[in-house]
């Protein structure tokens, strides 16, 4: 599979320590965790999805075909996380996809079939892969 970047890559501020919380788009509110972490909140090019994520490796937001977004990052415990957005506005709670990654997570895909990458702790690619339908699961982190 080619890996390209996904539709929309938020820009973090890695490296730099960000004290308090930053609204607007392209913000990011980021504090130390460890040697080499940075945290940052999940901010892409139409909002902030709030959360931590590893600064370094930023988040990704996908265009459901519905108008919903979703965004995707690796978690305060290099996990791999989601989180979307609602019809009506709303958000819903962060949700682990399990998996450990060390690089940004990359969603490509038509309409409701997603595929997400991330190379993992192993340095090797992963892949996980949601149905086609709005109510698809995922396949669960493979090779």
């Amino acid at each position: 599979m080619k890996h390209t970047l996904a539709r929309k890559t938020a820009t973090v501020l890695a490296g730099l320590t960000l004290f308090g919380v930053l609204t607007g788009a392209g913000a990011a509110a980021a504090a130390t965790n460890g040697a080499d972490a940075v945290l940052a909140s999940c901010v892409t090019g139409t909002r902030n999805w709030g959360g931590n994520v590893q600064g370094q490796y930023g988040c990704t937001e996908y265009d459901l075909p519905n108008g919903e977004q979703q965004a995707f990052g690796i978690g305060t415990d290099g996990a791999i996380w989601t989180r979307w957005s609602r019809t009506n506005g709303t958000l819903s709670s962060w949700t682990s996809l399990g998996g450990q990654g060390r690089s940004t997570v990359y969603a490509e895909g038509t309409g409701w079939a997603i595929t997400l990458s991330v190379i993992g702790t192993d340095g090797n690619w992963w892949y996980n892969n949601r149905g086609g339908t709005a109510s698809g699961g995922w396949s669960g982190w493979h090779r």
